[in-house]
């Protein structure tokens, strides 16, 4: 090896090489990393304080889960060709619900007359299903065209009756008209019974702007579904 001609205080290190990972560093001996075990809790204290950290995160993030979906879920305006357009009745709405009713109605003209599906179904008590009849004829829409069905006001029981119709008649796929804050659970619903739901929100009228209090209303009840209404719901379609 070469050498300097001069004095080197330095000429004792030249035979040294750089060192190797493997040398330098314990992690990488055998040429490959070595795995460092995760820090587990060892002590019953240490679980308690992991599971209460674990908690307090899933109870910080489904809110946030909940509101990304009422907010998204509600601007999907859906024009897949389906077998039925199926409109929510407002009767639990807060307020006045025949505003509310008549932009719903509106809505399924409009999905109707494009040709989306051949039947318009109504679901609620006799009296609001009658009004929303009433309008949908007003409309132009056919009266063998429109279908009407007793069920509570709630969205879980009209939707229970419309997934046992579908099912008698061999439908599958049905367009879901209702307020773009419901819309979120009106699909969490109508997928749980089996009904292969394709959303269509109200884009003018009452009930048409997501507002904070209708998305907080509406996060509570998501929430509800999910975590309660979810598992007692029987599969109806399919």
């Amino acid at each position: 090896m070469w050498q300097p001609s001069y004095p080197c205080y330095l000429c004792d290190y030249w035979d040294v090489s750089a060192p190797s990972y493997a040398s330098a560093d314990p992690a990488y001996a055998g040429g490959r990393a070595r795995a460092f075990p995760v820090a587990l809790p060892r002590t019953l204290k240490g679980a308690g304080t992991a599971a209460v950290t674990l908690v307090v995160v899933l109870a910080l993030l489904l809110p946030v889960g909940a509101v990304l979906q009422i907010v998204l879920t509600g601007q999907l305006d859906d024009r897949t060709p389906t077998q039925a357009i199926v409109v929510l009745d407002p009767g639990n709405v807060w307020g006045d619900p025949a505003p509310v009713r008549a932009a719903r109605v509106g809505q399924a003209v409009e999905l109707y007359r494009t040709g989306v599906a051949p039947v318009v179904v109504l679901a609620g008590p006799d009296r609001d299903t009658a009004q929303a009849r009433a309008a949908l004829l007003a409309a132009g829409v056919p009266e063998e065209d429109v279908i009407a069905f007793r069920s509570g006001g709630d969205t879980v029981g009209a939707l229970q009756v419309v997934a046992g119709v579908m099912r008698d008649l061999g439908w599958s796929a049905a367009t879901v008209v209702t307020d773009p804050a419901q819309a979120a659970r009106a699909e969490a619903t109508a997928s749980a019974l089996g009904i292969d739901a394709h959303l269509s929100p109200t884009a003018s009228g009452a009930g048409s702007v997501l507002t904070s209090e209708s998305v907080g209303r509406e996060t509570v009840a998501l929430l509800r579904h999910y975590l309660v209404t979810r598992w007692s719901l029987p599969r109806i379609v399919g």
